[in-house]
């Protein structure tokens, strides 16, 4: 059953709609939010057609684009004068997402440049960006060797069999004593840098003077193929002292640390890590110094205070160390101990990017909560103790997480941040000299229990110590060595931990003064929201976004904690929608597509299940369903979502490949199916399926950038494809045989398998594999009882009105529900708390998407310890469905990219639900969808963004008992009515804020 939240009916009257605008308030608004490749003034873009966006804002309703005219200058002196390089003309188009540059004259590398738009709105009056708005474009080539002067790669001479720890390069240079006009950094390596200049790390600036502090770059690629670099502007580290010394410090990362051993990284340097540079200073007078790395005038060390350094393991830093090389990367520094370098062949490409570059994301930081601390364990009474619990417990003294804490030597002090992330801790501490401060991570508090159904679950020790059984190999662990000298402050460079709790111990006295939680991201700017009566859905929705800060880490992973933290493509398929609703990743995901794309063409056409090449070979190079399809499918939901046919036409021959490669090869018949679902579905089942959905994509995709070939041919495919299946898998009176026509009789995590299976009925439905409407309605109808679930009856030992789906039918219940009409099932599930359910987790405390249903159990304890992440997100994919339907906020499929989009709010007809506030920033601007019911009477604002319509769909008992205001709604400005049916209102509506009100049946 679902739980009956209570509601406080004041909650309605606080939910306000402002009032409609008075026409003589009315603005015309600026033409702001100008991007290029989806990011705001990026520095090192090597395309040479960028593509430029920009939003019109107004709350003048009706407020479109008309026309515009695209304005580039190599510099800004030259934009206002008028000295253009490229001028688009004016152009008669409303489109404003997406326009690539066409100019004559090619880019030139290593060149800002800036531009404005001046847009016609739809009165003929001209509207002129305001905001700086520039791009500056990168080396513009991929060998490595064109236009980086000369630079070489170059890494220490110090001969190991074992991967280099961490490896220190400098080079002090003197300068022209001239004024500087400005300079650049171009940097990448083969493990992880950090970068400095005269003493200070090198960061991000914005425009606004702020400071990004981009983390573990250059990122994770295939390091076999490619590298990627990042470009910074340096201006403002130089000063004219005439001389500039530029230090790095490199680590393992995923290039030399554990997590790539099965992508055999570091085998391409033959256990080195490497670094690559160029710095270009140019002066007031045009003049420049350039500094490259060499192996003439660089130097490099291995003697580091961070003794070791690992993803999966940690890190070990000895302050006493970074004493004895204070000034390491500053002038005037003593490096006769330091060794000469040497230079190395890297035979791959080195690519400019840092769309997907990881961040110390400071507005997430978080504080602890709670803090207790503890001496000693009582024994269980089986053992001899006290304890009433299955592995004792910790006798445990509770303190102020917010005061300082004396430790002494032999205690144990617990930390808890309140909040499940990625990221490290900052710790700001002082002890003697010397002193070894140990910090552990977990995501959760061991609860002292066995677990009765399973030998691999439960607590792995006392209660309230931390539960790391689950983090199979990874020891999650940092070491901070002492100097003594004050209060130090500690923050991991080369690591990162998936953790809510640290457990800190000391083997002498130490004083905590104060304890942050940095997280550590790739996501860009929240572009969703959505805020429900009900504060579970809530905390469900939240959790979700903490899913995807945690795990979108330079490639879209399935855990931030456990020795995995790998690209695993059937998570980033099924969640990619989720994604873009939430953060505007667009480009992150575009830079994922790229390693996929790799991917392919190292494979004969295959896109693998894990990407890049990680964690398990076998599951790295299998074929599954699902899984490569992500290959497909994440081109397809950019360009629902932008309307940019770019990532099509770039990979369409890539994604042929594939579909080629599964038609002679099959997809493997063993691994994964849907999983961790609690009522399987045949893995074979699956793979027609995906053969169909992955036709239809192919085939709209085609038509989108005018392949007609492909077009027929994949209509053909999914036409055989439909046919195929509907002789095989539909018995006489219209069932599903799921299980029996595939001879499948139990998944990999022992559920049994079931004709009729939700996740196999969801998918036929989804894509029309039926003949007949007799055939639809019973699988309807066989959905519905599944669910229901009565007494048991389906599946045997689950609750009634469940899902039973894993991972291949998450992201499509709740909207194939609703497509069918059952939203009221669908509500029903989202309010479901008992297990499986998504708010069972919310209900045990979760503050991010577990990977299983059961991973924690009040009445089990923990669930299988070989894999139970409590910080995934792929069963936050429920979160589409959030968007798209209770909100309503979805694009047009006929028309991509939200220029033109559907708002259809779907209510919950037993008001369990009873208001919801959200809205979206779509590529053309923000989207509102706000709706509550009272007595029957439902109420909804919408806010359609200047230079968009949209078609409004509406719930009402008629027509005439439809307002806009207090206007009926026939009469209501910018609104035609289209037509009333089935108890729905549908009409277009230009652009504007709009208060409808209509009785409901």
């Amino acid at each position: 059953m679902y739980t009956n939240h209570s509601f406080n009916s004041s909650l309605i009257s606080n939910l306000s709609f402002p009032t409609p605008i008075n026409v003589k308030s009315a603005q015309l608004g600026p033409i702001t939010k100008l991007t290029v490749e989806y990011m705001d003034n990026p520095i090192g873009i090597d395309t040479k057609h960028p593509r430029f966006s920009w939003k019109m804002v107004s709350n003048i309703q009706g407020a479109k684009q008309s026309a515009y005219e695209l304005i580039i200058a190599d510099n800004e002196r030259n934009l206002k004068q008028g000295k253009y390089i490229w001028r688009s003309g004016k152009i008669s188009s409303s489109q404003s997402v997406n326009v690539t540059y066409t100019g004559d004259k090619e880019l030139k590398p290593s060149t800002r440049y800036y531009w404005k738009v001046k847009v016609w709105n739809q009165d003929n009056k001209v509207l002129e960006s305001k905001e700086k708005a520039y791009f500056e474009t990168g080396l513009m080539s991929t060998d490595g060797k064109t236009n980086w002067e000369g630079a070489q790669w170059i890494t220490s001479n110090h001969a190991s069999t074992d991967s280099a720890n961490v490896t220190l390069f400098r080079t002090e240079r003197k300068l022209s004593n001239k004024p500087i006009e400005r300079a650049q950094l171009y940097i990448t390596s083969l493990g992880i840098y950090d970068a400095f200049i005269n003493g200070k790390e090198v960061k991000l600036l914005k425009e606004d003077k702020k400071t990004v502090d981009e983390t573990f770059n250059p990122g994770w690629t295939d390091y076999h193929s490619y590298v990627n670099y990042q470009a910074y502007d340096v201006t403002h580290y130089l000063s004219n002292k005439g001389s500039v010394t530029l230090g790095a410090m490199v680590g393992k990362g995923w290039f030399g640390g554990r997590i790539g051993e099965i992508g055999q990284y570091n085998k391409i340097t033959e256990n080195k890590l490497a670094l690559l540079a160029k710095m270009v200073i140019t002066y007031k007078d045009g003049s420049k110094d350039i500094i490259v790395t060499n192996d003439s005038t660089w130097k490099s060390s291995e003697k580091s205070p961070i003794l070791t350094n690992d993803f999966y393991d940690g890190e070990t830093y000895d302050a006493n160390i970074e004493e004895e090389i204070k000034g390491w990367n500053n002038g005037k520094y003593d490096d006769s101990q330091w060794s000469n370098v040497s230079s190395l062949t890297y035979d791959g490409k080195v690519k400019g990017s840092r769309a997907a570059a990881a961040r110390i994301a400071e507005e997430y930081t978080q504080y602890p909560i709670k803090a207790f601390k503890y001496r000693r364990i009582e024994q269980s009474s089986q053992n001899g103790g006290k304890s009433t619990y299955d592995f004792g417990h910790a006798v445990t003294t509770t303190l102020n997480p917010k005061s300082h804490i004396s430790l002494k030597a032999g205690e144990t002090l617990i930390m808890d941040m309140g909040q499940n992330m990625a990221g490290v801790p900052n710790i700001k501490l002082n002890g003697i000299k010397g002193s070894t401060v140990t910090i552990r991570y977990a995501e959760m508090l061991n609860d002292g229990r066995k677990n009765p159904t399973l030998t691999t679950g439960g607590s792995d020790g006392p209660k309230d110590t931390l539960y790391r059984k689950a983090l199979t190999t990874a020891a999650q662990t940092d070491k901070y060595i002492l100097s003594g000298k004050g209060v130090e402050e500690y923050q991991p460079r080369f690591t990162f931990h998936g953790y809510r709790y640290m457990e800190i111990t000391a083997d002498k006295d130490i004083n905590i003064n104060s304890i942050e939680g940095k997280v550590i991201t790739s996501v860009k700017d929240q572009t969703g929201t959505i805020k429900t009566s009900n504060e579970d859905v809530n905390k469900l929705f939240n959790n979700v976004l903490w899913g995807q800060r945690s795990n979108y880490l330079s490639i879209p992973t399935d855990s931030p904690q456990r020795a995995e933290r790998v690209g695993w493509t059937g998570d980033v398929q099924l969640f990619a929608q989720t994604a873009l609703y939430n953060y505007n990743d667009f480009s992150f995901l575009e830079n994922y597509s790229e390693i996929m794309d790799t991917y392919n063409r190292n494979n004969n056409g295959a896109y693998g299940s894990i990407m890049p090449n990680a964690f398990v070979s076998s599951f790295a190079k299998s074929v599954a369903s699902g899984w490569g399809d992500s290959g497909i499918i994440i081109p397809w939901v950019l360009y629902q979502q932008t309307g940019d046919t770019t990532i099509i036409e770039k990979n369409f021959a890539q994604m042929d490949k594939y579909m080629d490669y599964v038609g002679e090869n099959g997809y493997d018949t063993e691994l994964f199916g849907d999983w961790l679902a609690f009522q399987p579905t045949s893995t074979v089942f699956l793979n027609t399926v995906y053969r169909a959905y992955d036709a239809q994509l192919m085939a709209n995709m085609a038509k989108a950038i005018g392949h007609e070939d492909a077009v027929e041919k994949y209509e053909k495919l999914y036409t055989k494809t439909k046919t195929d299946f509907i002789n095989k898998y539909f018995d006489e009176e219209g069932n599903l045989l799921t299980a029996s026509a595939d001879n499948f009789t139990e998944s990999r995590h022992g559920y049994p398998g079931a004709d009729n299976a939700q996740t196999g009925l969801l998918w036929a439905l989804k894509l029309g594999l039926y003949e007949t409407e007799q055939q639809k309605e019973k699988m309807i109808s066989n959905l519905t009882k599944n669910i229901e679930n009565k007494n048991g009856t389906i599946r045997p030992d689950q609750p009634e009105n469940t899902l039973a789906v894993g991972f291949l039918g998450v992201n499509v219940i709740l909207p194939t529900l609703s497509d069918v009409g059952h939203h009221d099932v669908a509500y029903t599930l989202l309010l479901q708390d008992e297990m499986p359910s998504w708010l069972y987790s919310v209900k045990n405390g979760a503050t991010t998407i577990w990977e299983r249903w059961n991973s924690y159990s009040l009445e089990d304890s923990f669930g299988d310890s070989s894999m139970n992440s409590f910080n995934h997100y792929s069963y936050g994919a429920i979160a589409e469905w959030m968007y798209k339907y209770m909100a309503g906020i979805s694009h047009d499929p006929k028309n991509p990219g939200f220029q033109h989009f559907v708002l259809q709010p779907t209510i919950d007809s037993e008001h369990r639900i009873s208001w919801l506030d959200s809205s979206y920033d779509s590529v053309y601007g923000r989207i509102k969808s706000k709706w509550k019911v009272q007595n029957r009477t439902f109420k909804y604002q919408a806010t359609i963004p200047a230079n968009t319509t949209a078609t409004v769909i509406l719930p009402a008992k008629s027509l005439k008992e439809v307002k806009e205001g207090k206007v009926p709604l026939t009469k209501a400005k910018g609104i035609k009515v289209i037509e009333f049916k089935d108890g729905k209102v549908i009409c277009e509506v230009i652009s504007g804020t709009y208060n409808f009100e209509s009785k409901l049946n």
